[in-house]
């Protein structure tokens, strides 16, 4: 017959061997490990600018708050209870054409743990304040408008203004664009362009050397712009002597004829045509130049000239946009 031996242990053992076996198995928290619980979402909060003006954009962002104190940045659902303006997936508002300032909307909406969490913040979208154009401003005017809006590029253009309203815009890379001009009910430029499509431009503010406008092309957000205001050059009085911020020193003779130090040295052909300096290096290539508003300081005598782009290829196109260089007079 089989026997069964029953050992009798003190009290205290038992509970020491029993802590031991419940230790090993990881006992007494169902395999939770015993840890503290995940935060849980407890607030929700947008940050970004107050105000955006007429054809602008501001950025946005949410802030979430945790039950540990701590905070950081998600991505919501953006909304925004307006027809004028809209707002992206990543929290970038844009405002489109408006008549007077508007308050609106911005709301984002999160989710976590099943919990949810709305949060909204006013924006006033601001009215910017237009000048009419008038012909005057226009008629027989060149103008020079550097675009570096293209991520990082710089494109350059010269923009005739004909007293006939026909328009020319002559640029790097890409050559020319022919149209016509005309002044809406409103006092915006408009500018229908051979194979590109219709302009509009909006005159924010005028100086004596400068125009900021807006340019509207119909595709996407209005663009800013500088237009810089140019003189005709005057070739009975450009005959001389010029250096450039590197130190070339150009030479404009008085029979068009002409020579820089830059390059090792390279001779040229110089002429005016619609109030632009055209130079004609001596292996095709050529350069064309500008004279600032600013730039005459006499009835004689120029005191700087500007690059608007240079080596245009004799086979027709830009390609190569300078950066502007400026020609001072000695």
């Amino acid at each position: 017959m089989r026997k069964f031996v029953v050992t009798f242990l003190p009290a205290s053992m038992l509970l020491a061997c029993l802590a031991m076996v419940l230790s090993t198995c990881g006992g007494g928290g169902g395999g939770g490990g015993g840890g503290a619980p995940p935060a849980t979402l407890s607030g929700f909060s947008i940050n970004g600018p107050s105000s955006v003006s007429e054809y602008g954009t501001g950025t946005y962002t949410a802030t979430a708050s945790w039950s540990d104190n701590s905070m950081s940045t998600v991505t919501p659902v953006w909304s925004i209870n307006s027809q004028v303006a809209t707002i992206s997936p990543n929290g970038v508002l844009s405002c489109q054409t408006i008549n007077n300032d508007q308050t609106v909307n911005v709301t984002a909406t999160y989710s976590s743990g099943g919990i949810n969490k709305t949060a909204t913040m006013n924006v006033i979208l601001t009215n910017i304040a237009t000048i009419p154009f008038t012909p005057q401003m226009l008629s027989g005017k060149v103008f020079y408008w550097e675009d570096s809006s293209g991520g990082g590029a710089s494109d350059s253009s010269l923009l005739y203004f004909n007293a006939d309203l026909t328009f020319r815009e002559d640029y790097t890379n890409s050559g020319h664009l022919t149209g016509t001009w005309s002044i809406d009910s409103s006092g915006r430029l408009v500018v229908p362009v051979t194979s590109f499509g219709s302009v509009t431009v909006t005159l924010l503010s005028d100086s004596l050397t400068e125009m900021q406008v807006l340019v509207d092309d119909g595709a996407g957000t209005p663009l800013t712009a500088i237009l810089e205001k140019t003189v005709p050059v005057d070739n009975s009085i450009l005959p001389g002597t010029y250096v450039n911020g590197s130190g070339e020193t150009w030479f404009f003779n008085s029979n068009g004829m002409g020579s820089t130090t830059g390059g090792g040295g390279w001779t040229f052909t110089w002429s005016v045509s619609s109030g632009i300096l055209r130079v004609v290096f001596s292996n095709g290539y050529q350069g064309w130049m500008y004279a600032r508003a600013s730039s005459q300081s006499s009835l004689t005598s120029y005191t700087i000239l500007k690059w608007a782009f240079v080596e245009y290829t004799p086979t027709g196109g830009f390609y190569y946009f300078y950066g502007g260089m400026v020609l001072t007079r000695q």
